[in-house]
């Protein structure tokens, strides 16, 4: 019973993420982190990859693509073999923004093959989570984002 005790521990600790400590480092301009901010993002896998970013001096912007609502209603006459239809169909744009001033926080964690960037909010929510295989482009990722934080104006301050 011990040893299964132990293998469970053992287990489970090498499931979960484990955080790294890094703390950032300056940035030379606006214009690289903005640009090493959008290539990290755009060389997630697939599954996490958003359609488009947009890297702002506020915020960073991404497309997740589009949602399409439809609904039909249609009627058959037997006597006469007539189908009468009709459909309505939304599309809309799914889009999110996370604002650097709204950024409590970024925390680098590792999981098996993965290095993932998380950004947090002043309530010390996730919001949003950026994946790489490399470590050194999750550093710069950090670097980068902290850059355009701190240089971003605070909330309601023109």
């Amino acid at each position: 019973m011990r040893k299964f005790i132990i293998f469970l521990a053992v287990f489970l600790t090498g499931c979960s993420a484990q955080q790294i400590q890094y703390s950032s480092i300056d940035m030379a301009s606006k214009e690289l982190a903005a640009s090493v901010i959008e290539q990290v993002v755009m060389e997630q896998p697939t599954k996490f990859r958003p359609e488009g970013i947009i890297v702002s001096t506020s915020y960073i912007g991404l497309s997740e693509g589009h949602n399409a609502k439809g609904v039909a209603v249609s009627n058959h006459n037997d006597i006469t073999n007539l189908v009468v239809a009709s459909a309505n169909i939304k599309l809309s744009d799914i889009n999110s923004r996370y604002y650097f001033n709204s950024i409590s926080k970024l925390e680098l964690y590792s999981k098996r093959d993965w290095f993932i960037v998380q950004l947090l909010n002043e309530e010390k929510r996730v919001v949003k989570r950026f994946y790489t295989r490399n470590l050194e482009k999750g550093k710069r990722l950090i670097d980068s984002i902290h850059f355009m934080k701190i240089s971003a104006k605070p909330f309601g301050v023109e």
